[in-house]
């Protein structure tokens, strides 16, 4: 019993370091054959060959109207995101791409590529009230090399930024891989344990069933803290990674003004739930197969051992049947993983649409309109059950395989191992052994068997993330922030403020020929105006920044992103030192993208436009943004102390030394006195109860309990607070009165040196200005407003007005004084 207790020790020792070094071959084989096989698909054979995975299928998709290929024949197509407004296809991501970045491009299928619609200018056109939902056959997700090359391209940067960031991603990745090893020897320990339990008993032997039995309770004690802290390890690992991925991601989200981008491109949907939900279920679902796959090598090399040792028969008997069960299921539920795809994306519509009813629960209810968007609520709701409706029927088709299979292998051990237990050849411990060491080997050969309903979910997941990723990806590229080889989870560089640098937040007229610009402007913009060229002035629209600058437009000439259509040509102008420009016009004329191209937003046209840093600029939209946060953010705001914390190291750099610069937090007397000036005094005594400095501590969703022109009163104090050296004002005083707009101007004079271009209709505004540009659909004109208005604490520097004129236009010149 000695030596038979020495040799079972020996072979669990042996067995552990088997599965070891067969787990470390098999990992290093998978991630290596992969890289080879995704490096040598012929369609993505790119020019930039260090290019990662999805930055070659960034240049695939960008030419393809779309996502959808049409090349000789008829189209293959594959259902919407439901991203809003626009119906986006897809292709599998080893499909021959007709980009013309790529070595494999013809001129034929550049030719023949063409939107859903049959128009060939490659845009991306919209499909009705289905918004991208239309009703389709499933989409077909990415081949299994891509997916390889996808998940090893998300995961592996937690791992390698984690000596740098003193995380300790690996050493918990060691510590769960040792634990790994250690539970499946446990198991081990328990399946000889349990095979001499079992025939001491039908011996009849009660010396041996009672060491047995001592064992097996030593066994436990040993076996069960391996066990817990195995899976406290790897909920503590996932929990990591997940922090670590989310923070990566919203870094890269908010970095460059990248959130504006994907918004007004509409190419993506529900970038919330892909932050908050998929981003969790990666990191969680990732570890859960990464382990499974790790303990299921172990656990192969270590019973296939002892199965084998036991009747080689059964251990041919076991590959035959799982490689039987895995090829028809794959056959099966080939369809889940497209449908699951689809479940997220209604899933997330149908949420989409309620949170829309609750934000503008006011809106409706003056227009009356609660029934449409029930209708509306209604139909997406049921978008997501039918979907769910046939993902329940692919999992019952599924099912009718799958059930039978686990019943089956109740049976099977008993089946072949019976003859020899009948003839005497071996005892029942062996059988009872032989069914544990075969429901193993079956599990972990049956992997995707009994894995496949997760598998596809997770298959889903990794597409709908990737997606993302790479989509941000591509803007930071187009508009230089980050470089193209450093990962799609790489930390965003910080932009450049210096006076020759031009980084636009949101892709315009590039070299690459960004789809960001198809839909900016969306689909219903007035088509082209009699007087004005098309692709007139279409080019480049610098933008240089510097500190202390004064607003320089030299030779502008603003063009919608699409390039369809000249909003204004040549216009010259520099505003000097407490000057303030008036810029008005039909609707339509350019204002609004007039002050997008100030602030960088827009860049197609040409010309060049000198500013200030954005920390010495401040922005007042008409309907203002109310931040998340007490009384006190919303004044500071976006100078927040807080702000300047969470930012950290690797935040937007441009946010961190526009807060660094107010040195320390607002004082609150000077808070009140802000609301004092703009008549809103009563407001922190009502929110504290009498208290006004508790009430500048108060939380509410200010954008619901404050009027707009107490929103727009707040705005001004915002301003203030800042203290910018350029204002830009887009209609902040349309829900004023006339005292009340009055009182606003006169608090900007108190500002020295303020320089202000504002946006708006009211004639109330023309005394406030010096200066008003007149937009119209044929041209422009500048001229002066003839106020006497004081001017504030600024030098009063003159400044210059050299303007061109488009042709046909009536234009009268003014310097601005």
């Amino acid at each position: 019993m000695r030596h038979a207790t020495v040799a079972t020790a020996a072979l669990v020792v042996s067995c552990c370091l088997l599965a070891c070094s067969s787990s470390v071959a098999v990992a290093w084989t998978t991630t290596q054959s992969s890289r080879r096989l995704f490096e040598a698909s012929p369609s993505l054979q790119c020019r930039q060959s260090s290019a990662r995975p999805l930055a070659r299928l960034r240049s695939s998709r960008s030419s393809d109207s779309g996502y959808g290929v049409r090349g000789g024949g008829a189209a293959t197509s594959y259902p919407s995101f439901g991203c809003r407004g626009r119906q986006v296809q897809r292709l599998p991501w080893l499909r021959q791409s007709s980009s013309r970045l790529c070595s494999t491009t013809t001129g034929t299928e550049s030719e023949n590529t063409a939107s859903p619609t049959g128009d060939k200018s490659g845009g991306v056109h919209g499909v009705g009230e289905d918004a991208g939902m239309g009703k389709s056959e499933p989409r077909q997700g990415a081949d299994l090399n891509t997916q390889i090359g996808l998940f090893v391209e998300m995961s592996t940067p937690f791992f390698k930024a984690s000596c740098r960031e003193e995380n300790g991603a690996r050493w918990l990745l060691a510590t769960v891989v040792a634990l790994t090893l250690l539970n499946s020897g446990v198991s081990v320990a328990f399946s000889y344990i349990g095979r001499d339990f079992w025939t001491a008993l039908s011996n009849k032997d009660p010396a041996q069933f009672n060491i047995m039995l001592q064992r097996f309770l030593l066994a436990l004690i040993a076996g069960v803290p391996v066990t817990v802290f195995y899976r406290f390890e790897r909920q503590k690992l996932a929990l990591s990674w997940r922090e670590w991925m989310t923070k990566r991601v919203m870094e890269i989200y908010y970095s460059g003004q990248t959130y504006y981008a994907l918004e007004a491109s509409k190419e993506i949907d529900n970038p919330d739930q892909r932050i908050a939900e998929d981003v969790r279920a990666f990191t969680q679902v990732s570890l859960e197969f990464l382990i499974t796959v790790l303990t299921s090598c172990i656990d192969l090399a270590s019973f296939s051992t002892i199965l084998y040792s036991i009747y080689p028969q059964l251990f041919i008997a076991i590959i035959g049947y799982a490689s039987v069960g895995t090829f028809v299921t794959t056959k099966l539920g080939g369809k889940l993983v497209g449908l699951n795809f689809d479940q997220l994306q209604t899933e997330a519509d149908f949420r989409y649409s309620l949170i829309r009813v609750r934000e503008n629960a006011e809106s409706i209810a003056f227009y009356g309109g609660v029934q449409q968007e029930l209708n509306e609520v209604q139909r997406r709701f049921g978008k997501a059950l039918d979907n769910f409706g046939q993902v329940i029927r692919a999992q019952r088709n599924l099912e009718f395989f799958t059930t039978g299979y686990r019943y089956l292998i109740q049976v099977l051990p008993g089946f072949v191992v019976a003859p020899l237990f009948f003839q005497g050849k071996i005892e029942l411990g062996v059988v009872s052994q032989s069914y544990g060491a075969f429901n193993h080997i079956l599990g972990d050969l049956s992997l995707i068997v009994n894995q496949f309903e997760s598998l596809s979910a997770f298959s889903a997941g990794i597409d709908r993330l990737g997606e993302f990723l790479e989509r941000m990806s591509g803007m930071e590229t187009i508009a230089n922030i980050t470089d193209n080889k450093r990962g799609l989870l790489a930390a965003p560089a910080s932009t450049s403020s210096s006076p020759s640098s031009s980084p636009p937040s949101v892709p315009g007229h590039t070299a690459l020929d960004s789809p960001l610009r198809d839909n900016l402007l969306g689909d219903d913009q007035p088509e082209q105006e009699d007087g004005l060229n098309e692709g007139e002035g279409v080019g480049v629209l610098t933008t240089e920044t510097a500190k202390g600058a004064r607003l320089t437009v030299e030779d502008v000439s603003v063009v919608t992103p699409t390039g369809g259509r000249v909003l204004m040509s040549g216009l010259s102008f520099s505003l000097g030192d407490s000057e303030r420009l008036l810029i008005v016009g039909e609707s339509g004329a350019g204002k609004s993208s007039l002050l997008r191209a100030i602030a960088g937003l827009w860049t197609t046209g040409s010309g060049k436009i000198v500013r200030p840093t954005k920390e010495e600029m401040f922005f007042l939209p008409q309907r203002p943004y109310c931040t998340l946060g007490p009384l006190r953010d919303q004044i500071t705001y976006p100078s927040s102390h807080g702000g300047a914390e969470a930012a950290g190291e690797d935040g937007d750099a441009g946010a961190v030394e526009g807060t660094a610069e107010k040195g320390s937090i607002a004082d609150d007397d000077e808070l009140l006195d802000l609301l004092e000036k703009v008549d809103l005094g009563r407001l922190a005594v009502m929110m504290g109860s009498g208290d006004a400095h508790a009430g500048l501590g108060a939380v509410r969703d200010w954008s619901d309990m404050l009027s707009l022109g107490e929103q727009q009163r707040l705005a001004f104090a915002r301003l203030l607070y800042n203290k910018p050296t350029l204002a830009i004002l887009d209609e902040s005083t349309s829900a004023l009165d006339l005292a009340n707009e009055e009182r606003m101007f006169a608090l900007l004079d108190t500002l020295p040196g303020l320089s202000v271009v504002s946006v708006g209709h009211r004639p109330s505004l023309v005394p406030f200005h010096d200066t008003k540009l007149i937009l119209a659909s044929k041209g422009f004109k500048l001229e002066s407003t003839g106020s006497n208005r004081k001017r504030g604490h600024g030098t009063g520097a003159p400044a210059s007005a050299n303007v061109a004129v488009a042709d046909g236009a009536d234009s009268s010149t003014s310097g601005m004084r």
